[in-house]
């Protein structure tokens, strides 16, 4: 009553279930590399209604598709986004993570973790928890 949201509740996972999902990359997302071999990632400004009306007033919108915000990777974030296929999992990618870069297994998990979290975050990844 009163326009009050439900609470979504979200099971909890246990560490083992987070490293065995394997991300996925969305297929909006427009790729480009720069002479650096650096990723370039182009995706839709997520826009809540309201916004949405203001930018298309004032021709934010071309063509009708909204607008698009850009995302330069570093080499950290190129290497992990290059592993994102589907096949890999979290365990695997952050594990060559940890030996290109040298850090120890568990930094590489949650370094590895929070980038894939800010990345699904933004709509460019999901999960796939099979």
């Amino acid at each position: 009553m009163f326009g009050r949201k439900k609470k979504r509740i979200i099971p909890e996972m246990t560490r083992g279930e987070a490293l065995a999902c394997k991300p996925v990359k969305n297929l909006d997302i427009e790729e480009t590399r720069t002479d650096h071999n650096k990723v370039i990632l182009a995706y839709p400004l997520r826009l809540k209604p309201i916004f949405s009306g203001i930018a298309k007033k004032y021709g934010l919108w071309k063509e009708g598709r909204s607008p698009m915000k850009r995302l330069e990777l570093d080499d950290m974030g190129t290497m992990v986004w290059d592993m994102i296929d589907g096949k890999n999992s979290v365990k695997k990618i952050s594990a060559a993570f940890a030996e290109k870069y040298t850090v120890l297994p568990r930094e590489a998990e949650v370094a590895t973790a929070s980038f894939l979290k800010d990345l699904g975050k933004r709509g460019l990844i999901a999960f796939d928890i099979k």
